[in-house]
Protein backbone atom coordinates (compact mmCIF):
# COMPACT_ATOMS: atom_id res chain seq x y z
CA UNK A 1 0.00 0.00 0.00
CA UNK A 2 1.45 3.32 -1.10
CA UNK A 3 0.83 6.77 0.25
CA UNK A 4 1.45 10.30 -0.94
CA UNK A 5 2.15 13.73 0.47
CA UNK A 6 0.38 16.92 -0.63
CA UNK A 7 1.71 20.33 0.40
CA UNK A 8 -1.04 22.42 1.97
CA UNK A 9 0.75 25.54 3.10
CA UNK A 10 3.85 26.69 4.86
CA UNK A 11 5.03 23.78 7.01
CA UNK A 12 1.70 22.01 6.44
CA UNK A 13 1.19 18.70 4.59
CA UNK A 14 -1.69 16.34 3.88
CA UNK A 15 -0.96 12.62 4.06
CA UNK A 16 -3.02 10.51 1.66
CA UNK A 17 -3.48 6.75 1.64
CA UNK A 18 -5.90 4.49 -0.26
CA UNK A 19 -7.10 1.21 1.22
CA UNK A 20 -9.87 -1.04 -0.13
CA UNK A 21 -13.09 -0.12 -1.91
CA UNK A 22 -16.54 1.05 -0.86
CA UNK A 23 -19.88 -0.49 -1.91
CA UNK A 24 -19.80 1.54 -5.16
CA UNK A 25 -16.37 0.20 -6.10
CA UNK A 26 -14.57 3.45 -5.36
CA UNK A 27 -11.24 3.48 -3.57
CA UNK A 28 -11.46 4.45 0.10
CA UNK A 29 -9.27 7.50 0.70
CA UNK A 30 -7.77 8.27 4.08
CA UNK A 31 -6.17 11.61 4.84
CA UNK A 32 -4.33 13.23 7.72
CA UNK A 33 -2.93 16.76 8.04
CA UNK A 34 0.34 17.35 9.87
CA UNK A 35 2.56 20.36 10.54
CA UNK A 36 6.35 20.29 10.23
CA UNK A 37 9.04 19.79 7.61
CA UNK A 38 8.92 17.62 4.50
CA UNK A 39 11.15 15.17 6.34
CA UNK A 40 8.64 15.03 9.20
CA UNK A 41 5.85 14.41 6.69
CA UNK A 42 7.70 11.44 5.20
CA UNK A 43 8.20 9.88 8.62
CA UNK A 44 4.54 10.44 9.55
CA UNK A 45 3.38 9.04 6.20
CA UNK A 46 5.08 5.72 6.89
CA UNK A 47 3.35 5.55 10.28
CA UNK A 48 0.03 6.59 8.74
CA UNK A 49 0.17 3.91 6.05
CA UNK A 50 0.98 1.27 8.69
CA UNK A 51 -1.95 2.40 10.84
CA UNK A 52 -4.34 2.23 7.86
CA UNK A 53 -3.11 -1.27 7.02
CA UNK A 54 -3.60 -2.40 10.63
CA UNK A 55 -7.13 -0.98 10.84
CA UNK A 56 -6.08 1.75 13.26
CA UNK A 57 -7.61 4.57 11.20
CA UNK A 58 -11.36 4.97 11.27
CA UNK A 59 -13.12 6.15 8.14
CA UNK A 60 -15.66 8.95 8.20
CA UNK A 61 -16.32 12.40 9.63
CA UNK A 62 -15.39 12.86 13.27
CA UNK A 63 -18.37 13.44 15.53
CA UNK A 64 -18.67 15.54 18.63
CA UNK A 65 -19.61 13.60 21.75
CA UNK A 66 -22.98 15.39 21.83
CA UNK A 67 -23.69 14.17 18.27
CA UNK A 68 -22.57 10.66 19.11
CA UNK A 69 -24.83 10.67 22.18
CA UNK A 70 -27.89 11.28 20.00
CA UNK A 71 -26.92 8.30 17.82
CA UNK A 72 -26.31 6.16 20.91
CA UNK A 73 -29.70 7.11 22.35
CA UNK A 74 -31.52 6.40 19.08
CA UNK A 75 -29.78 3.17 18.03
CA UNK A 76 -28.86 1.60 21.35
CA UNK A 77 -30.02 3.16 24.62
CA UNK A 78 -33.72 3.55 23.85
CA UNK A 79 -33.89 0.07 22.26
CA UNK A 80 -31.66 -2.15 24.37
CA UNK A 81 -31.78 -0.77 27.91
CA UNK A 82 -34.50 -1.21 30.50
CA UNK A 83 -36.63 1.97 30.69
CA UNK A 84 -35.57 2.73 34.27
CA UNK A 85 -31.89 2.20 33.43
CA UNK A 86 -32.14 4.32 30.29
CA UNK A 87 -33.82 7.16 32.19
CA UNK A 88 -31.08 7.08 34.86
CA UNK A 89 -28.37 7.18 32.20
CA UNK A 90 -29.99 10.11 30.41
CA UNK A 91 -30.06 12.03 33.70
CA UNK A 92 -26.34 11.34 34.21
CA UNK A 93 -25.57 12.41 30.65
CA UNK A 94 -27.56 15.62 30.77
CA UNK A 95 -26.42 16.79 34.20
CA UNK A 96 -22.69 16.04 34.11
CA UNK A 97 -21.23 14.08 31.18
CA UNK A 98 -22.55 16.16 28.29
CA UNK A 99 -21.78 19.54 29.90
CA UNK A 100 -18.17 18.39 30.17
CA UNK A 101 -17.62 16.22 27.06
CA UNK A 102 -20.34 17.47 24.70
CA UNK A 103 -18.00 19.71 22.68
CA UNK A 104 -15.19 17.10 22.48
CA UNK A 105 -14.73 15.20 19.24
CA UNK A 106 -15.16 11.54 20.15
CA UNK A 107 -11.89 10.53 18.49
CA UNK A 108 -10.02 13.23 20.41
CA UNK A 109 -11.05 12.22 23.94
CA UNK A 110 -7.94 11.11 25.82
CA UNK A 111 -7.59 9.17 29.06
CA UNK A 112 -6.28 12.33 30.73
CA UNK A 113 -9.50 14.17 29.78
CA UNK A 114 -11.54 11.49 31.53
CA UNK A 115 -9.23 11.56 34.57
CA UNK A 116 -9.69 15.33 34.87
CA UNK A 117 -13.46 14.87 34.62
CA UNK A 118 -13.50 12.39 37.51
CA UNK A 119 -11.23 14.65 39.51
CA UNK A 120 -13.64 17.55 39.01
CA UNK A 121 -16.58 15.40 40.10
CA UNK A 122 -14.74 14.45 43.28
CA UNK A 123 -13.96 18.10 44.09
CA UNK A 124 -16.95 20.06 42.80
CA UNK A 125 -19.77 19.10 40.50
CA UNK A 126 -20.99 22.66 39.90
CA UNK A 127 -24.38 21.00 39.57
CA UNK A 128 -25.41 19.71 42.99
CA UNK A 129 -25.66 22.67 45.35
CA UNK A 130 -27.06 23.36 48.79
CA UNK A 131 -27.46 26.45 50.92
CA UNK A 132 -24.70 27.14 53.41
CA UNK A 133 -25.30 28.60 56.86
CA UNK A 134 -24.65 32.11 55.56
CA UNK A 135 -26.96 31.69 52.58
CA UNK A 136 -24.10 31.37 50.08
CA UNK A 137 -24.14 28.45 47.66
CA UNK A 138 -21.64 25.73 48.49
CA UNK A 139 -20.75 22.78 46.24
CA UNK A 140 -21.15 19.16 47.18
CA UNK A 141 -18.67 16.64 45.66
CA UNK A 142 -19.86 13.29 44.36
CA UNK A 143 -19.12 10.05 46.17
CA UNK A 144 -16.74 7.47 44.72
CA UNK A 145 -19.72 5.17 44.09
CA UNK A 146 -21.51 7.81 42.01
CA UNK A 147 -18.35 8.67 40.08
CA UNK A 148 -17.91 4.95 39.36
CA UNK A 149 -21.42 4.88 37.88
CA UNK A 150 -20.43 7.72 35.55
CA UNK A 151 -17.28 5.83 34.60
CA UNK A 152 -19.24 2.70 33.72
CA UNK A 153 -21.65 4.63 31.52
CA UNK A 154 -18.90 6.57 29.74
CA UNK A 155 -16.84 3.42 29.21
CA UNK A 156 -19.86 1.53 27.84
CA UNK A 157 -20.75 4.35 25.44
CA UNK A 158 -17.20 4.65 24.12
CA UNK A 159 -17.05 0.87 23.77
CA UNK A 160 -20.12 1.16 21.56
CA UNK A 161 -18.31 3.82 19.51
CA UNK A 162 -15.43 1.36 18.97
CA UNK A 163 -17.93 -1.36 18.01
CA UNK A 164 -19.50 0.98 15.47
CA UNK A 165 -16.02 1.83 14.12
CA UNK A 166 -16.31 5.49 15.02
CA UNK A 167 -13.11 5.39 17.07
CA UNK A 168 -10.17 3.02 17.13
CA UNK A 169 -9.88 2.41 20.86
CA UNK A 170 -11.69 3.20 24.09
CA UNK A 171 -9.84 5.81 26.17
CA UNK A 172 -11.93 4.96 29.25
CA UNK A 173 -10.31 1.50 29.29
CA UNK A 174 -7.02 3.23 30.14
CA UNK A 175 -8.44 5.05 33.15
CA UNK A 176 -8.39 3.57 36.64
CA UNK A 177 -11.95 3.94 37.97
CA UNK A 178 -12.52 5.24 41.48
CA UNK A 179 -12.20 2.60 44.18
CA UNK A 180 -15.30 1.91 46.22
CA UNK A 181 -16.01 -0.31 49.18
CA UNK A 182 -18.12 -3.36 48.36
CA UNK A 183 -21.49 -2.66 50.01
CA UNK A 184 -22.43 -4.92 52.90
CA UNK A 185 -25.57 -6.78 51.95
CA UNK A 186 -28.24 -6.77 54.65
CA UNK A 187 -30.30 -9.88 55.29
CA UNK A 188 -32.02 -11.78 58.09
CA UNK A 189 -30.39 -14.83 59.62
CA UNK A 190 -32.35 -17.98 60.42
CA UNK A 191 -33.51 -16.80 63.85
CA UNK A 192 -34.66 -13.41 62.53
CA UNK A 193 -36.40 -15.09 59.59
CA UNK A 194 -38.34 -17.31 62.00
CA UNK A 195 -39.47 -14.25 63.94
CA UNK A 196 -40.59 -12.57 60.73
CA UNK A 197 -42.54 -15.63 59.54
CA UNK A 198 -44.16 -16.10 62.95
CA UNK A 199 -45.42 -12.51 62.96
CA UNK A 200 -46.59 -12.62 59.35
CA UNK A 201 -48.67 -15.73 59.98
CA UNK A 202 -50.63 -13.85 62.63
CA UNK A 203 -51.78 -11.14 60.22
CA UNK A 204 -55.50 -10.92 59.53
CA UNK A 205 -57.38 -11.22 56.25
CA UNK A 206 -57.20 -7.48 55.64
CA UNK A 207 -53.41 -7.80 55.19
CA UNK A 208 -53.30 -11.17 53.46
CA UNK A 209 -51.81 -9.85 50.21
CA UNK A 210 -48.83 -8.43 52.12
CA UNK A 211 -48.40 -11.63 54.11
CA UNK A 212 -48.41 -13.75 50.95
CA UNK A 213 -46.08 -11.40 49.06
CA UNK A 214 -43.43 -11.35 51.81
CA UNK A 215 -43.55 -15.10 52.54
CA UNK A 216 -43.42 -15.95 48.84
CA UNK A 217 -40.36 -13.74 48.47
CA UNK A 218 -38.61 -15.32 51.46
CA UNK A 219 -39.03 -18.77 49.89
CA UNK A 220 -38.19 -17.76 46.28
CA UNK A 221 -35.82 -14.79 46.41
CA UNK A 222 -37.78 -12.99 43.68
CA UNK A 223 -36.86 -9.45 42.74
CA UNK A 224 -39.59 -6.92 43.53
CA UNK A 225 -40.46 -6.40 39.86
CA UNK A 226 -40.67 -10.17 39.29
CA UNK A 227 -42.96 -10.60 42.30
CA UNK A 228 -45.27 -7.81 41.16
CA UNK A 229 -45.34 -9.21 37.62
CA UNK A 230 -46.66 -12.63 38.71
CA UNK A 231 -50.00 -13.74 37.29
CA UNK A 232 -52.17 -16.62 38.44
CA UNK A 233 -51.27 -18.60 35.33
CA UNK A 234 -47.66 -18.58 36.58
CA UNK A 235 -48.60 -20.70 39.61
CA UNK A 236 -48.59 -24.48 39.14
CA UNK A 237 -50.46 -25.61 42.25
CA UNK A 238 -50.11 -29.32 41.42
CA UNK A 239 -46.32 -29.37 41.03
CA UNK A 240 -45.49 -26.55 43.42
CA UNK A 241 -43.78 -24.37 40.79
CA UNK A 242 -43.84 -20.60 40.29
CA UNK A 243 -42.73 -19.34 36.86
CA UNK A 244 -41.13 -15.94 36.32
CA UNK A 245 -42.09 -14.58 32.89
CA UNK A 246 -42.33 -10.81 33.30
CA UNK A 247 -41.48 -7.86 35.52
CA UNK A 248 -43.67 -5.00 36.68
CA UNK A 249 -41.98 -1.57 36.77
CA UNK A 250 -42.93 2.06 37.35
CA UNK A 251 -41.74 5.32 35.83
CA UNK A 252 -43.31 8.69 36.55
CA UNK A 253 -43.87 9.43 32.87
CA UNK A 254 -45.18 5.92 32.04
CA UNK A 255 -46.93 4.75 35.19
CA UNK A 256 -46.95 1.02 35.98
CA UNK A 257 -45.84 -1.05 32.98
CA UNK A 258 -44.74 -4.59 32.17
CA UNK A 259 -41.37 -5.58 30.73
CA UNK A 260 -39.42 -8.74 30.14
CA UNK A 261 -37.28 -9.89 33.09
CA UNK A 262 -33.79 -8.53 33.71
CA UNK A 263 -31.93 -11.19 31.69
CA UNK A 264 -32.71 -14.35 29.73
CA UNK A 265 -31.72 -16.42 32.78
CA UNK A 266 -34.29 -14.48 34.82
CA UNK A 267 -37.06 -16.35 33.01
CA UNK A 268 -37.21 -19.43 35.21
CA UNK A 269 -39.21 -21.91 37.29
CA UNK A 270 -38.82 -21.87 41.06
CA UNK A 271 -40.05 -24.70 43.30
CA UNK A 272 -41.90 -23.78 46.50
CA UNK A 273 -42.85 -25.96 49.50
CA UNK A 274 -46.34 -27.24 50.31
CA UNK A 275 -46.69 -24.63 53.06
CA UNK A 276 -46.43 -21.80 50.50
CA UNK A 277 -48.74 -23.60 48.06
CA UNK A 278 -51.39 -23.85 50.78
CA UNK A 279 -50.95 -20.15 51.54
CA UNK A 280 -51.41 -19.28 47.86
CA UNK A 281 -54.56 -21.43 47.69
CA UNK A 282 -55.98 -19.57 50.69
CA UNK A 283 -55.06 -16.25 49.07
CA UNK A 284 -56.70 -17.32 45.77
CA UNK A 285 -60.02 -17.88 47.58
CA UNK A 286 -59.83 -14.42 49.15
CA UNK A 287 -58.85 -12.94 45.76
CA UNK A 288 -61.90 -14.48 44.04
CA UNK A 289 -64.16 -13.14 46.80
CA UNK A 290 -62.85 -9.62 46.22
CA UNK A 291 -63.34 -10.05 42.48
CA UNK A 292 -66.95 -11.11 43.04
CA UNK A 293 -67.64 -8.18 45.38
CA UNK A 294 -66.45 -5.61 42.83
CA UNK A 295 -68.28 -7.22 39.91
CA UNK A 296 -68.17 -5.04 36.79
CA UNK A 297 -65.88 -2.55 38.54
CA UNK A 298 -63.13 -5.17 38.78
CA UNK A 299 -60.21 -4.85 36.33
CA UNK A 300 -59.20 -8.37 35.35
CA UNK A 301 -55.41 -7.97 35.18
CA UNK A 302 -54.86 -11.56 36.42
CA UNK A 303 -51.97 -10.29 38.56
CA UNK A 304 -51.48 -11.88 41.98
CA UNK A 305 -50.97 -8.59 43.75
CA UNK A 306 -53.49 -5.95 42.81
CA UNK A 307 -55.23 -2.84 44.08
CA UNK A 308 -58.72 -3.10 45.57
CA UNK A 309 -60.29 -2.97 42.08
CA UNK A 310 -57.98 -5.54 40.44
CA UNK A 311 -55.55 -3.14 38.78
CA UNK A 312 -51.84 -4.00 39.15
CA UNK A 313 -50.34 -2.57 42.35
CA UNK A 314 -47.62 0.06 42.26
CA UNK A 315 -44.36 -1.95 42.68
CA UNK A 316 -43.27 0.10 45.68
CA UNK A 317 -46.48 -0.49 47.67
CA UNK A 318 -45.30 -3.87 48.96
CA UNK A 319 -41.74 -2.69 49.62
CA UNK A 320 -42.85 0.37 51.61
CA UNK A 321 -45.24 -1.74 53.68
CA UNK A 322 -42.45 -4.24 54.43
CA UNK A 323 -39.97 -1.62 55.67
CA UNK A 324 -42.59 -0.13 57.98
CA UNK A 325 -43.74 -3.53 59.21
CA UNK A 326 -40.36 -4.97 60.25
CA UNK A 327 -39.69 -1.82 62.24
CA UNK A 328 -42.98 -2.31 64.07
CA UNK A 329 -42.17 -5.90 65.09
CA UNK A 330 -38.70 -4.98 66.32
CA UNK A 331 -36.52 -6.53 63.61
CA UNK A 332 -33.56 -4.62 62.14
CA UNK A 333 -34.89 -2.64 59.18
CA UNK A 334 -33.70 -3.90 55.81
CA UNK A 335 -35.11 -2.99 52.41
CA UNK A 336 -37.32 -5.36 50.42
CA UNK A 337 -34.38 -6.55 48.29
CA UNK A 338 -32.85 -7.79 51.54
CA UNK A 339 -35.37 -10.65 51.40
CA UNK A 340 -33.67 -11.84 48.22
CA UNK A 341 -30.34 -11.75 50.05
CA UNK A 342 -31.97 -13.59 52.95
CA UNK A 343 -33.26 -16.35 50.69
CA UNK A 344 -29.89 -16.92 49.02
CA UNK A 345 -27.90 -16.76 52.25
CA UNK A 346 -30.13 -19.23 54.07
CA UNK A 347 -30.12 -21.69 51.15
CA UNK A 348 -26.34 -21.66 50.90
CA UNK A 349 -26.05 -21.99 54.69
CA UNK A 350 -28.15 -25.18 54.32
CA UNK A 351 -25.56 -26.54 51.85
CA UNK A 352 -27.85 -26.28 48.82
CA UNK A 353 -25.71 -26.56 45.69
CA UNK A 354 -24.69 -23.07 44.60
CA UNK A 355 -25.61 -23.83 40.98
CA UNK A 356 -29.17 -24.58 42.14
CA UNK A 357 -29.29 -21.35 44.15
CA UNK A 358 -28.00 -19.38 41.13
CA UNK A 359 -30.68 -20.91 38.88
CA UNK A 360 -33.44 -20.11 41.40
CA UNK A 361 -32.23 -16.50 41.66
CA UNK A 362 -31.98 -16.13 37.89
CA UNK A 363 -28.25 -15.38 37.90
CA UNK A 364 -26.56 -15.91 34.55
CA UNK A 365 -23.23 -16.70 36.24
CA UNK A 366 -22.64 -18.87 39.31
CA UNK A 367 -19.80 -16.50 40.24
CA UNK A 368 -22.37 -13.75 40.85
CA UNK A 369 -24.11 -15.91 43.44
CA UNK A 370 -20.80 -16.98 44.96
CA UNK A 371 -19.43 -13.45 45.28
CA UNK A 372 -22.65 -12.02 46.70
CA UNK A 373 -23.85 -14.67 49.09
CA UNK A 374 -21.15 -17.06 50.26
CA UNK A 375 -20.68 -15.81 53.81
CA UNK A 376 -21.56 -17.45 57.12
CA UNK A 377 -24.68 -16.38 58.96
CA UNK A 378 -24.06 -15.65 62.62
CA UNK A 379 -25.51 -18.87 64.07
CA UNK A 380 -23.35 -20.97 61.74
CA UNK A 381 -20.38 -18.73 62.47
CA UNK A 382 -20.77 -19.46 66.19
CA UNK A 383 -21.16 -23.17 65.49
CA UNK A 384 -17.90 -23.13 63.54
CA UNK A 385 -16.24 -21.31 66.39
CA UNK A 386 -17.18 -24.08 68.84
CA UNK A 387 -16.37 -26.92 66.41
CA UNK A 388 -12.63 -26.77 67.03
CA UNK A 389 -13.20 -26.55 70.77
CA UNK A 390 -15.20 -29.79 70.63
CA UNK A 391 -12.54 -31.39 68.44
CA UNK A 392 -9.42 -30.29 70.27
CA UNK A 393 -10.76 -30.04 73.82
CA UNK A 394 -13.16 -32.94 74.26
CA UNK A 395 -12.69 -32.63 77.98
CA UNK A 396 -12.62 -28.92 78.59
CA UNK A 397 -9.76 -27.69 80.72
CA UNK A 398 -10.83 -26.40 84.10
Amino acid sequence: MAGSIEKRGKNSYRLVCYNGFDLNGNSIRHTKTIHGSKKDAKIELAKFVADVQNGMVVEGKALKFSEFTEIWKRDYGSKELAPSTYKRYIRMLETRILPYFGHFYVNKIKPTDIMLFYDQLSRDTQLIRKKGNNGAKTIKPLSSKTILEHHRLLRAMLHRAVYWQMIVSNPAERVQPPKTMKPKRKYYDDDQSKILLSNLMQLGENQIKYKVAIILTIFTGFRLGELMGLEWDDINFNDGIVSVNRSSQYLADKGVFTKTPKTESSIRDVAIPEFVISLLEEYKLWYEEQKSLYGDLWTNSNRLFVQADGKPMHPSTISKWFVKYVGQIGLPVINFHGLRHTNATLLIAQNIDIAVVAARLGHAQITTTYNFYVHPIISHNKKAGYALEDLLLPQKLV
